[in-house]
């Protein structure tokens, strides 16, 4: 089926056109229909079948035939990549139109996106929790909304965002219309739909069917130091016409792995969840205009990457959730297109191969392991500069870059760098064979620095020193030498003087009636806490000291 077989609004039509669609995919041919019809819908399909131009043709022409004016369409979404995808493709089916599109995410800026809420007439794409923000504090307006648009159910409840999801349902007082779109059919999303919705179109795509069956899948055993050479090797081994996408499971991998790439000469970067909101769109849209051939992420970009020229992916790691294996390769054969996947197991992947396959109900081709392949290539390679954040690393001696933390505060390397020793050159005594230590800058000389650990010999001498000190300020009883001497020195007189109360104290009287009180309500006590009291006011009272040392024999 065609898109000019609709019969849609005629803006909506030449922005079709415009964007090169001509045939309906299988979701879309049996959701647009009864989305037009103003019917509930529920979609169940795969990531990469076109759901979601399935969901926005419909709510789009139903806006213009009836010229509905304000915010009339909300659409929730569980990623930041995949709200910024939604958006784009409602830009292009709304280039004709006097209507907008607004995007609301974390990360950015409350005064430019209440700016851009002001006076809208169109269409809300956000995440959860920032949407909420807004319409709490009255800048995002959502009294009027008739279309609620919910992508990736699945994902979205697994996040946590029920609760958001029912608190903006309940919002949406004027809703007319809701879709849910969801790759997986579980028990909180049925429980979802049959709460909120009004008899919906049950739309299944060959749930049993994945898309992998247009996707070439290998596997190749490797160990885990084995895996980066391998892949770099793989790369420059195999010309790609398209793009890649890397993925793996621990974010602190991906500065390794692009950094690695780079020194060889391959146009990489990375997003991940360090990285703000604005640089991670950023390299989005250089990865998109073809600035960088592979791109590294997480499972958190498997669902929010929509990018046509994806060629292969690689599985740097085998995820631990089975259904993020299809999501993740799924991010090539887009829209009926073929692509290929390449995934490393290694000892600790061997319990994720086994659910994968058992869930692919397939065995994945085994690729046989090149041992030339296994250690990096040898020769010179002209790096890669990619103008980011990867660029700025520290490099170790070994030439790797450093992916801990820095070494000291920028300044201070600046400056280390612009007296000469750029390449981490010491300062050696020629005469000795020592190393040159500066005192003068050394805030405690007695003190070693660096968090090295004393020698014995000094250990022991500040030993002696301190007990000898002890000595000198202790006597044998354990009470201090000079405690009167400090007393003195103060003009304090000896608290021990019969008339001490009644010289310093103006309220004696107080002062004995207080300590009657005291006394009386020591009587009033238990029978084990007289007894307590006498047996301590019986007992000559020592000091800290003398415990200490009766503790240890003394």
């Amino acid at each position: 089926m065609k898109f000019e077989e609709l019969n849609l609004e005629p803006n909506l039509q030449k922005a079709i056109q415009e964007a090169g669609f001509t045939e309906l995919t299988p979701i879309q041919e049996k959701a647009i229909p009864p989305g037009m019809e103003g019917r509930d819908v529920t979609g169940l399909a795969q990531t990469g079948t076109g759901k979601t131009v399935a969901f926005l043709v419909p709510t789009i022409h139903s806006i213009l035939t009836r010229g509905i004016q304000g915010v009339s369409t909300l659409i929730l979404a569980p990623t930041r990549e995949l709200v910024i995808q939604i958006s784009e493709e409602a830009e292009k089916l709304l280039k004709y139109t006097d209507y907008r599109v607004v995007p609301i995410i974390g990360g950015t800026d409350y005064k430019i996106q209440n700016r851009d809420l002001n006076g809208l007439n169109g269409l809300i794409v956000a995440t959860p929790g920032r949407l909420i923000d807004l319409a709490r504090s009255g800048s995002a307006d959502l009294e009027k909304v008739e279309f609620f648009i919910l992508d990736e159910a699945d994902r979205m409840l697994d996040m946590g965002f029920i609760y958001d999801i029912r608190w903006l349902l309940h919002k949406c007082k004027n809703r007319k219309q809701t879709l849910l779109f969801s790759a997986t059919l579980s028990v909180e999303v049925m429980r979802l739909a049959y709460r909120f919705m009004n008899e919906p179109v049950e739309i299944q795509i060959n749930p049993d069917k994945l898309i992998t069956e247009r996707i070439d899948q290998k596997l190749v055993h490797l160990g885990r130091e084995e895996k980066l050479p391998y892949m770099v090797n793989s790369i420059l081994a195999e010309e790609l016409e398209g793009q890649g996408i890397i993925f793996t499971n621990f974010k602190a991998n991906i500065p390794k792995i692009v950094n690695s790439l780079r020194r060889f000469g391959i146009p990489i970067t990375g997003i991940s969840s360090d990285l703000d909101q604005k640089k991670r769109l950023r390299l989005m849209r250089d990865f998109k205009s073809g600035k960088f051939k592979f791109m590294v992420a997480t499972d958190v970009a498997s669902r929010g990457i929509d990018v046509e020229n994806i060629e292969v992916v690689f599985n740097f790691d085998l995820p631990q959730d089975t259904e993020n294996y299809v999501h993740r390769i799924g991010r090539t054969a887009r829209a009926g297109r073929m692509g290929k996947s390449i995934s490393f197991c290694s000892e600790s992947d061997y319990g994720e191969l086994e659910k994968i396959e058992k869930y692919l109900k397939q065995k994945i081709d085994v690729l046989p392991v090149h041992e030339e392949a296994l250690t990096f290539p040898a020769g010179e390679f002209q790096a890669f500069v990619g103008g980011d954040a990867f660029d700025n690393a520290p490099v170790e001696r070994n030439g790797n870059r450093n992916h801990g933390r820095d070494r000291g505060p920028k300044k201070q390397r600046g400056e280390f760098q612009r007296n000469g020793n750029q390449r981490g050159e010491k300062n050696w005594n020629k005469e000795s064979g020592d190393r040159k230590k500066d005192f003068s800058k050394d805030p405690k000389p007695g003190r070693p620095s660096g968090g090295h650990k004393k020698r014995p010999e000094a250990a022991i001498q500040e030993a002696q020193e301190f007990l000898q000190k002890a000595d000198s300020v202790f006597g044998s009883n354990g009470e201090r030498k000079d405690k009167n001497q400090k007393n003195r020195k103060k003009g304090k007189q000896r608290p021990d003087r019969p008339d001490f109360q009644k010289q310093h104290s103006p309220n004696h009287t107080n002062h004995e009636n207080k300590k009657q009180k005291s006394n009386y309500d020591k009587s009033k006590r238990n029978l084990f806490d007289i007894n307590d009291s006498k047996r301590s006011s019986d007992k000559k009272k020592g000091s800290i000291w003398t415990k200490i040392k009766s503790f240890f024999g003394g």
